[in-house]
């Protein structure tokens, strides 16, 4: 079958980014992907059905439809992004400073990442999740130093977080200071012992720390530690992804057969990998921004279909406060939009029929409590 191929260049901020979005039959997936001066940032993909193959045509028009709507979504998107992030710049609560930042990270745009989670730490210098998230940030673009500088504030601020511990562990250790992370991460499994991606890289800290004059083309034996938790690793539900299970074949195969200098750039790679790694889902990021800084009133229908995915998250997220917390979020937004219909409505049916006294009295009690629930609406959301 014929691949359909969509191309968009967007220029926002100074920056050029270019859309490709097309199918590819031989995976029956659809794939918008994001690149910037030749750089890949990120990709998103829908699987698709094939369609009888006697009837090319409209298979043809079932993949045009199905790319230019991914294809759409993905330039809206990311004009979303940076339309929001223009609109809160001035805004002195973190929150959706935060929330932007990390839908940053998430779609690998790290410069914008970087300066939005910069201003949450600026507006809330104790809110140690914009610490982690910006070593993170850091890390990705190779600066070991400033994650460690800035992870350390924040440890220094609260070290009862193993993630901030973690990740500050795995920065010193990018960046040398194996003692130091040694530590740390011992520090991470006090207070959290079945930590096991700590446990791998207090193996690899372990490991580093004695090996500085080893012939980088010599074989190495790697400690039993490092292999049994990258084993343990491979067997957890988060990680049974095709990307996560060829990671971890490709670093064990490599501590068999391979030499001092490639064993390490596959743990090197691992630890990347793991360290930068975010779960989010990018909808409940997003639908706080898009409702309060979007610049256009969300449709009941579109309410409808944020509350229709993020309940579908229950099985997976119902044990987690953050999910609740989202979830009457959206129901207060849902009751606002009812709210302000019910108003209209009232006016609508005096405005027929002045002489209607139940609508009357109705339109009088709701024009009374209009402003409080607003007022209690935007606190909510602030």
């Amino acid at each position: 079958m014929k691949d359909i191929v969509f191309h968009t260049r967007i220029n926002v901020n100074a920056r050029e980014f270019h859309i490709h979005t097309g199918s590819v039959c031989e995976k029956n997936i659809v794939l918008s992907e994001i690149f910037e001066r030749g750089k890949f940032i990120g990709a998103k993909e829908i699987p698709f059905k094939q369609r009888d193959a006697t009837k090319e045509n409209a298979r043809l028009d079932y993949l045009k439809v199905l790319a230019g709507d991914l294809h759409k979504s993905t330039i809206e998107d990311l004009n979303m992004l940076f339309y929001i992030q223009s609109k809160i710049k001035p805004l002195n609560i973190y929150l959706p400073h935060y929330k932007l930042g990390s839908l940053f990270y998430y779609r690998n745009i790290i410069p914008e990442a970087i300066s939005s989670l910069k201003k949450t730490i600026e507006i809330k210098p104790d809110y140690i999740p914009a610490y982690i998230l910006l070593g993170k940030s850091f890390i990705k673009t190779g600066d070991f130093t400033r994650a460690v500088e800035f992870l350390l504030k924040g440890y220094k601020i609260n070290s009862e977080y193993p993630d901030l511990a973690n990740t500050l562990g795995v920065a010193l250790t990018f960046n040398k200071e194996y003692q130091k992370a040694t530590s740390i991460l011992q520090q991470a499994l006090k207070r959290n012992a079945d930590f096991d991606e700590a446990h791998f890289n207090l193996g690899v800290a372990l490991f580093r720390s004695t090996i500085a004059d080893t012939d980088k083309n010599e074989r190495a034996i790697v400690p039993s530690r490092v292999i049994r938790y990258i084993k343990s690793l491979k067997l957890l539900e988060r990680y049974q992804g095709e990307s996560w299970q060829n990671a971890f074949m490709t670093t064990l195969e490599m501590i068999d057969t391979g030499t001092m200098a490639t064993i390490l750039k596959n743990l090197t790679d691992l630890q990347e990998k793991l360290i930068t790694h975010i779960k989010i889902d990018p909808l409940m990021e997003s639908f706080y921004l898009k409702f309060m800084y979007g610049g256009r009133e969300l449709e009941y229908k579109e309410l409808l279909a944020y509350e229709d995915r993020i309940l579908k998250l229950a099985d997976t997220r119902q044990n987690f406060a953050d999910y609740w917390n989202e979830i009457g979020t959206l129901h207060i937004i849902q009751c606002r939009h009812l709210f302000l219909k019910a108003v209209s409505e009232f006016e609508n049916a005096v405005d027929l029929n002045n002489n209607y006294a139940e609508a009357r009295k109705n339109a009088e009690l709701i024009k009374n409590i209009k402003q409080g629930f607003l007022i209690l609406l935007r606190a909510i959301l602030k």
